[in-house]
């Protein structure tokens, strides 16, 4: 971290303008911060995850890796001819639902966190589909949520759009979505 101070210390004596050294300090700030995050991370998940493996705390793994990288999944139903205002509506909705259910499972929250928050689209085609793929997250013992419509623009009152899978370790979303094509 004195490395961080001596550049800064440097960067105020220099002729750099204000709003650079302050675009420096925060992009140090951001990168110092989510390091020690890592090195006081407890590398156990939480029950949530009981398929997962468990990490040595003193090896040299970073959070990066598969079995610590998370990501959010939302699977768009494609047979409901929904246009893309509607998608991205929905998919909204399922990213809010599934955010705040990750809000009970700090553990899974600070994962995705570090994982940039990765969202990924994909589509299935019936209904019946969308409810086996969110039995499926379940039965793994993943965070998921199918949003039900209003029905007030273009789909029928509670017409299920989007399952949301996550967000949670890549390799368990994956037995469930990996078949799914991008929506």
């Amino acid at each position: 971290m004195s490395f961080v101070y001596e550049v800064l210390e440097y960067l105020k004596s220099s002729f750099v303008s204000v709003p650079l050294t302050l675009l420096f300090s925060y992009g140090f700030y951001k990168v110092f911060r989510r390091k020690e995050l890592q090195a006081t991370e407890d590398t156990e998940y939480s029950s949530l995850y009981t398929d997962s493996k468990s990490n040595d705390s003193s090896s040299d793994e970073s959070w990066e890796d598969e079995e610590r990288y998370s990501k959010l999944v939302l699977v768009v139903r494609n047979d409901l001819k929904m246009g893309k205002g509607k998608v991205a509506a929905q998919c909204a909705h399922a990213a809010v639902a599934a955010y705040k259910q990750a809000l009970k499972h700090p553990k899974v929250l600070k994962d995705w966190e570090l994982s940039r928050q990765t969202k990924i689209a994909l589509r299935c085609e019936t209904e019946e589909q969308l409810l086996e793929i969110h039995k499926h997250a379940k039965a793994v013992g993943l965070l998921s949520n199918v949003v039900r419509d209003a029905g007030q623009t273009q789909v029928a009152p509670g017409s299920r759009t989007v399952c949301g899978v996550g967000p949670g370790p890549v390799h368990l979303i994956d037995q469930v979505t990996g078949h799914l094509k991008l929506y």
